[in-house]
């Protein structure tokens, strides 16, 4: 036992905010660095580990100015480790995008203050990991990851190599015990406290290391001091000590050294692939996926937002010579980041930490608004002409391919203005325009939080205001109106549109008698209970009562759903609804109506649903577009039971095993139906309810259906013989933090703590849309879905010229565009795509300009080698990719 080498590691992990709030928290913090600065003076061997999280330092040194030197000292020396992460995320919660950020926001921090940062990937305490993290790992310049929840039986071993879709090999090191392995402690009444007995410790150590021998490769074993926000003690650096005194081969050691020993040893190991949801020996919680909902839909729009939006139109500006304000971005992520460590983004805390959460969320969304008005002068005035007459539709159009849609934008126009015949115009073609009259309103910033929403009147009013020497006129009588209108857009571009009085626009829209109506891809009879039974005619399969609601009990808690022993479910299946059926120029919308009378709450006492009722309105809009075999669907509803689950279902006449959901940077197949035998093994019931990015999609040879959610992030599959039914999670209303005697989860995640706005209360919307596929089709199923989420920027000028600017396309459609932003450095720009084919692909990127330089990177930015060389003449480059390939290239 003595001569096999133990590696003790001295840490604490840090969540932010939990069962208290932020503030609270941070004055712990204060008294563990305090601590942590001690130790370092009095040992020299002392070594610790920050959790991974850059943002305690900042957090730290904000109330602690005075000990910045020290504290960077001690980091300089590799005494105090930090890095390589700003915060710990849920995988599953946020894109891939937002865990490169993640990483680079943390490295620009410790670069600008000349401290190291770690080189090896931590994620202890993560629900789950995502498939994709060994292809993310890797492509930052790490080697290795250390893990715990979600491992299971895929190995049980303490060391494997976890292999990528695309192919990335990491070492992975399972933290079998979980990250708290060496707290040998005593209870004394209330109180928890170190032993201080040496024996006592030693017999510790020696039983753990036992019993850790059993699942390694190797002779080393790695023990973790600490748990959550735990202080580090003196007592056990002493003990260590005195460990080493007696012959043991034991040292205070670092994670990125026990990894390096690791790697040099290369070892014969277990190599997995895919996703690591386990839930045999830890619990990975996967129904925070759904608590507290709203603030996932928030995060969401936020994600797509600042990836999909701002960066593409600040590399866009960037290389049209437009000044860039980079601090106000970098500002932007940091903000948005500290939203989304897990036991924020989870929903898994209490009433005030989620309060918090949600007041910044809305910061992160003004600050959105702003750069976007913003970059949206600065490209205005680049196109600046002489004085014209009308009106100018300014579009930025995010998406990496051509691509038709409907695009809306709000505007004012004056009393006295005609808006009946406003027609917008490309190139002296009329395009269809759909004007909705909003009414007349007396101020011109009415709507307060505009900040949540896309190319509204208010941004006009805030892109003068943010310049103007004097702020303009806010108690103005003007028309509200909304321009709707569909357009060919040319990839990643700048478009102008005109906006002209003509004579004939036929705006009319009209009331449909009957509920049955046809495009040139669907047939859609609209059942008297507000379901839908779908025809695709190209291929004659026929979807029935698609969209009902499904309402059951949850007496779980914020991480886990549980079904009382007696089971209540109620659907409007059957139950009649108010339908109004309107036909416009691109479609057809269905206004539906219901009234669910649910339970007020459950009865613990009695075990059941209560007696007694509430109603709950529930409005549905369908949306059915003439042009494409796509039904948009938005529910407003009003929660007013508590104590249970609210979701819509879909049940589709294919008959498959396995579906297709959306992760990091690709697909992931998952089954429709997990099979266990003995359930009681496992500490969280494995169910097939699972995470998805923005989509799932369940097909066959004759196609299928994808659903892509704005931030809906949690569906179920129930597969039979000849169908699936698909079940996605519109709200999970419950009222404890954490609850013991769930029939899915044996004993507690957390503290017993009331949480009753957990219950969620109120109104809620929820958007989702259905894509129609007549065979089968990965790379449908990701078009379609990025066009659904696709946030066009639209503003309205007058002296603009008629200018088209495309930045970039990429083809084909296997090619999916993971980013487009400014370089790290400010020395070019980013490109990241990746490869959803399972063969491999030939690429082809257009620019609308010639780079000085073309170079491959990695997702740290640092310049790589490749296998396949890419060609580049003039200004289009051509580049090969394999099966799931993630291919980042700097263009200078």
């Amino acid at each position: 036992m003595k001569s096999h080498p133990l590696h003790i590691i001295f840490h604490s992990h840090w969540d932010r905010e939990w069962y208290f709030p932020f503030q609270v928290f941070r004055a712990r913090l204060l008294y563990a660095l305090d601590r942590i600065l001690e130790l370092a003076e009095e040992f020299p061997e002392f070594k610790f580990h920050l959790d991974g999280q850059t943002v305690i330092i900042e957090d730290y040194l904000e109330l602690r100015p005075q000990k910045r030197e020290e504290l960077f000292s001690r980091i300089r020396e590799k005494k105090i480790l930090a890095g390589p992460f700003y915060i710990l995320p849920d995988e599953f919660l946020i894109s891939g995008e937002t865990a490169i950020r993640n990483f680079l926001i943390a490295q620009n921090i410790l670069r600008s203050k000349s401290i190291p940062s770690m080189n090896v990937a931590y994620l202890p305490d993560m629900f789950g990991h995502s498939a994709y993290i060994p292809t993310l790992i890797k492509g930052l310049g790490m080697n290795s990851v250390f893990l715990w929840r979600g491992v299971g039986e895929k190995p049980r071993d303490a060391e494997f190599i976890w292999k990528g879709p695309d192919g990335s090999r990491v070492l992975a090191i399972n933290l079998v015990h979980g990250y708290g392995n060496l707290m040998p402690v005593v209870k004394e009444n209330e109180s928890i406290k170190f032993v201080e007995n040496y024996e006592e410790f030693k017999k510790f150590v020696e039983r753990e290391v036992e019993t850790l021998l059993k699942r390694s490769n190797t002779n080393h074993t790695l023990l973790m001091a600490g748990s959550d926000h735990t202080f580090p003690s003196h007592l056990l650096v002493k003990f260590v000590r005195k460990l080493k005194e007696e012959g043991y081969n034991c040292k205070i050691s670092t994670l990125e050294e026990y990894a390096e020993i690791l790697e040099n040893l290369h070892l014969e190991l277990k190599e997995i692939k895919g996703e690591l949801r386990d839930s045999r020996h830890v619990p990975v919680l996967k129904d925070a996926l759904s608590a507290r909902i709203s603030l996932k839909q928030k995060s969401h729009l936020i994600e797509r937002a600042l990836i999909k939006v701002i960066e593409p139109l600040m590399a866009t500006a960037y290389l049209l010579g437009v000044p860039i304000d980079f601090d106000l971005l970098h500002y932007t992520w940091k903000l948005f980041l500290r939203t989304l460590p897990h036991d924020d983004i989870c929903g898994c805390s209490i009433d005030q930490v989620h309060r918090e959460m949600s007041v910044t969320q809305d910061q992160v969304l003004q600050l959105i608004q702003v750069m976007r008005c913003q970059l949206m002068n600065k490209l205005t005035e680049r196109f600046k002409a002489a004085e014209s007459k009308g009106y100018k539709l300014v579009v930025f159009s995010p998406f990496p391919r051509k691509t038709k849609t409907i695009i809306e934008k709000e505007l004012y126009l004056g009393l006295d203005e005609v808006h009946e015949d406003l027609t917008v115009v490309d190139n002296e073609q009329r395009l269809p325009t759909e004007i909705d009259d909003l009414g007349v309103e007396g101020c011109i910033i009415r709507n307060s939080e505009s900040f949540r929403l896309f190319n509204t009147a208010e941004e006009e009013y805030i892109r003068d205001f943010l310049v103007s020497e004097i702020p303009g006129q806010h108690n103005i009588k003007r028309r509200r109106i909304k321009v709707r209108f569909e357009a060919e857009l040319p990839p990643m571009s700048i478009k102008i549109f005109e906006l002209r009085h003509e004579k004939k626009n036929n705006n009319d829209k009209k009331i449909i008698e009957g509920n049955t109506v046809e495009t040139p891809f669907l047939r859609v009879s609209i059942n008297k209970d507000g379901t839908l039974n779908v025809e695709d005619k190209r291929t004659g399969r026929i979807y029935k009562n698609l969209c009902y609601l499904e309402d059951g009990e949850d007496i779980g808690d914020e991480y886990n759903y549980s079904p009382s022993k007696t089971p209540e479910v109620i659907t409007t299946l059957g139950r009649d609804a108010k339908i109004k059926v309107v036909e416009g120029i691109f479609g057809f919308l269905v206004n539906v109506e219901h009234t669910l009378e649910l339970p007020e709450c459950f009865d613990f006492e009695r075990g059941k649903r209560a007696d007694k009722k509430v109603s709950c309105p529930v409005k549905i809009f369908y949306f059915i577009h003439k042009n494409s075999p796509r039904i948009d669907i938005k529910m407003n509803f009003e929660n007013k039971a508590k104590d249970h689950r609210l979701r819509v279902c879909f049940e589709l006449p294919i008959s498959s095993k396995t579906h297709i959901a959306d992760d990091y940077f690709g697909p992931v197949e998952r089954p429709n139906t997990i099979e266990i035998e003995d359930t009681e093994k496992y500490v969280e019931i494995p169910e097939n309810r699972y995470p998805m990015q923005n989509f799932v999609y369940i097909a066959d040879d004759r196609g299928g259906i994808v659903l892509s959610t704005k931030g809906l992030r949690e569906y179920e599959t129930r597969a039979s013989q000849s169908s699936v039914t698909l079940a996605l999670t519109l709200l999970r209303s419950v009222g404890m933090l954490s609850r013991a005697g769930l029939i899915t989860r044996k004993g507690h995640a957390g503290p017993e703590i009331p949480t009753p706005e957990a219950q969620c209360l109120g109104w809620h919307t929820a958007e989702f849309s259905l894509y129609f596929t007549e065979s089968y089709s990965i790379e449908e199923a990701y078009s379609f879905s990025e066009s659904y989420q696709a946030l066009p920027v639209v503003v309205v000028d007058k002296d603009v010229e008629d200018v088209e600017f495309s930045v970039l396309s990429i083809e084909p459609s296997s090619l999916i565009l993971s980013t487009f932003k400014i370089a790290e450095d400010k020395d070019g720009v980013i490109l990241r795509l990746y490869n959803v084919a399972e063969s491999e692909v030939q690429g082809v990127i257009k620019l609308g300009w010639k780079p000085k330089k073309v170079e491959t990177v990695n997702m740290a930015e640092a310049p790589i080698e490749r296998e396949s060389k890419i060609e580049i003449k003039e200004n289009e480059i051509t580049i090969k990719a394999k099966p799931h390939e993630v291919i980042t290239l700097k263009l200078s």
